[in-house]
């Protein structure tokens, strides 16, 4: 007995699919041992920053958001900060709210200073990695007081200044 026809046409569009996604580019051959340093092991002579796809997750902080009930529908990640940069995250995209607390919508965890913590830790581990650390107010909260400034007290040594 063969597989049902409606199996095969499932199965040819998701080989379609897999050949249009542009999964075959610069570096797609690059398979590192060592998550944790992988950015090492790029030879920054054949390859630039902008030429790197980073990996990187939604919500990255929401691990430990809302509660039993409410986690199901705020948490994206269940993994800590540090964990996903072990794992070889180097995008994170981090929500907060007025109080400097990491959020999903209206569910709130811990302050963003465990987020900076495992950044620092995680940096002072490796000698070349990057982290594209994008930290923003989440939709309908306003603006930490002097969040801009706070950022750089905390990360300013690791910081790389963004061109206009």
């Amino acid at each position: 007995m063969g597989v049902p026809l409606s199996v095969q046409r499932q199965l040819t569009t998701l080989w379609k699919l897999e050949e249009s996604s542009g999964s075959n580019f610069p570096g797609s051959d690059h398979h590192p041992t060592d998550r944790k340093n992988w950015i090492s092991g790029l030879n920054p002579e054949k390859i630039h920053l902008n030429q790197i796809v980073w990996p990187g997750t939604h919500n990255s902080a929401t691990n430990q958001i809302g509660f039993f009930i409410t986690r199901p529908f705020g948490e994206c990640q269940s993994r800590s900060v540090y964990e996903q940069l072990v794992l070889g995250t180097r995008l994170l995209d981090v929500r907060v709210n007025e109080n400097r607390n990491v959020c999903h919508g209206p569910l709130v965890t811990y302050g963003v200073d465990v987020v900076i913590n495992d950044v620092k830790k995680f940096i002072s581990e490796t000698e070349s990695e990057i982290i594209v650390l994008e930290v923003r107010t989440e939709f309908g909260h306003s603006d930490p007081p002097e969040f801009e400034n706070y950022l750089k007290q905390q990360l300013g040594e690791y910081l790389i200044h963004q061109d206009e």
